[in-house]
């Protein structure tokens, strides 16, 4: 085992012993992966509830410990239990330390105890820096990313880099660019609403075509820069009404623009068919769904076009 490796291990010991007494709570580490790129440790997330605090709280623990070159002692023992008798709050994955004829128990001087089958450093102090990356839920499982040594220092310059990048995006500095972020999520927030808003009242407004010899009404408009979220959910509650077919297109800036083609349950139409029909005369995007609803992406400049040909092909398909 690489000296790299052994650092990553030790110092991932170190780091469940500063989370489980930050949480006053004995994890279970299920695994840990130790690859060139990054190393990973595993902890159920049945058993436990982390967040992302508690992780600085334990990084910085660490680092600490590792300042400190806080030494590592191995101490054997013919079995498990006799290692708990020894260590009554020892953490051991016992699956898989069952059928070893020998029990090693790692010991971070006045820090954590781990029965473990694997190699460590001898010092802490051989870990240089610890780093978390990244904290996620896989599964039953928390991830918890984490880097060692020089890797980790690289990549805490590549962080501060990307912290100074998205300073300059902003418009604010290191200092300021929590409170600016928070500033521009609430904007945001507030003009995304008002977007919603401007949707809602502009689909109200679109005009329902009657065609009585169908039985159908057909709600169909192009819309500029329009909230599509909204769209769709106005389209699922409109083909609850009978008889009814909905085409929708939202443009952009772009080239192409967002089509939404529906109909009722009561309606007898092959959306996805009819579309694909249209296709085959010429060259408009491309898209699919379910037979009763779908979405594409067309050219912008034929939206006129598409819509009266969806409207006219859908008539003709109910009038045979």
């Amino acid at each position: 085992m690489s000296i790299n490796t052994r650092a990553a291990h030790t110092a991932e010991h170190a780091f469940i012993g500063s989370l489980q007494k930050i949480l006053n709570k004995t994890l279970s580490v299920r695994k840990v992966e130790h690859k060139d790129s990054h190393n990973v440790a595993f902890i159920k997330a049945s058993e436990v509830e982390l967040d992302f605090d508690r992780i600085v709280l334990a990084e910085k623990e660490v680092n600490r410990l590792i300042i400190e070159g806080r030494k590592i002692f191995h101490h054997s023992f013919s079995s498990l239990n006799e290692a708990k008798k020894e260590f009554p709050g020892l953490r051991a994955n016992e699956p898989r330390l069952t059928n070893l004829d020998k029990i090693t128990v790692v010991e971070i001087e006045n820090h954590d105890l781990s029965a473990c089958s694997m190699e460590h450093v001898s010092n802490l102090s051989d870990c240089i820096f610890f780093l978390v990356t990244n904290m996620s839920i896989n599964g039953s499982d928390y991830e918890i990313r984490f880097l060692v040594g020089k890797s980790a220092m690289d990549e805490a310059v590549k962080m501060t880099e990307k912290i100074n990048i998205i300073c300059k995006q902003v418009g604010s500095n290191y200092n300021t660019v929590e409170a600016t972020i928070k500033k521009l999520y609430s904007e945001r927030e507030h003009y995304y609403n008002q977007l919603k808003k401007l949707t809602n009242k502009v689909l109200a407004d679109i005009p329902i075509q009657h065609f009585d010899k169908q039985n159908i009404a057909v709600v169909s408009t192009i819309l500029d820069n329009m909230d599509w979220r909204t769209i769709q959910t106005f389209v699922a509650e409109r083909i609850l009404e009978a008889r009814t077919i909905v085409i929708l297109i939202n443009t952009d800036d772009n080239d192409m623009a967002n089509l939404v083609f529906a109909r009722s349950d009561d309606v007898n139409l092959d959306c996805p068919k009819i579309f694909e029909d249209l296709r085959k005369d010429q060259k408009i995007g491309k898209g699919g769904g379910k037979p009763n609803f779908i979405n594409a992406k067309i050219t912008k400049t034929m939206s006129v076009q598409i819509v009266e040909c969806l409207i006219s092909k859908s008539l003709k398909y109910l009038s045979s």
